[in-house]
């Protein structure tokens, strides 16, 4: 298995607040939700997989921190505000009592190259990865891997290119890798919620 949930990026991190979100409350009920799926959680090898993420303004977005993956409910301190990434430099800039998760790129890129975008969902699904892979659903390029600015750069050109405010994708680089986004947390997860329930019906 490849080592998953490890920070990758450069992080530059400063204590303080989230700030107030009207939606925040419903981002961390999606959360737990998706623990309860185990499309959130933990390998048995301890390293933690999946996050959440909720945009509060053009450049900057609410996440799950890093390393929470073991934890059913998170309560603020486990989650940061990205304050700014760069691509060129690999840093993240983030506010907050946790380090923001390994994924925030991917995640800001969405947001970068979708502005009608709110939420993101990263989850992990052996059996749905290889499902929408077989399905030729959309995918970033295999040999790029997670946590990396090329994946953040193949993921804002390939949602640039589907041109939808919601969707999904998979990050074949990313083993067990899928992405979902849309307006809203509850168009997020009503996505992943089709999805996993498709699956069960096969």
């Amino acid at each position: 298995m490849i080592s998953e949930g490890y920070i990758k990026y450069r992080a530059q991190r400063r204590p303080g607040p989230l700030p107030h979100h009207p939606a925040f409350e419903a981002l961390n009920r999606c959360r737990t939700e998706l623990f309860d799926m185990r499309l959130i959680g933990v390998y048995p090898s301890g390293i933690g997989y999946g996050n959440v993420s909720l945009r509060v303004n053009a450049s900057q977005f609410i996440i799950s921190g890093s390393a929470t993956g073991a934890l059913r409910e998170l309560t603020p301190a486990h989650y940061a505000l990205v304050e700014s990434f760069d691509l060129a430099r690999n840093t993240v800039t983030s506010v907050g009592a946790i380090d923001a998760s390994s994924e925030s790129m991917s995640h800001g890129a969405v947001y970068r190259a979708l502005p009608g975008v709110n939420a993101v969902i990263h989850i992990h699904s052996r059996r749905l990865f290889d499902r929408l892979r077989a399905a030729h659903a959309p995918e970033t390029d295999a040999s790029i891997p997670y946590g990396t600015p090329e994946l953040a750069c193949a993921i804002e050109a390939l949602v640039r290119s589907l041109d939808a405010n919601e969707g999904l994708f998979v990050t074949a680089g990313h083993d067990e890798g899928i992405i979902a986004y849309g307006a809203s947390v509850g168009d997020a997860l009503a996505l992943v919620k089709a999805l996993a329930t498709q699956g069960d019906a096969e």
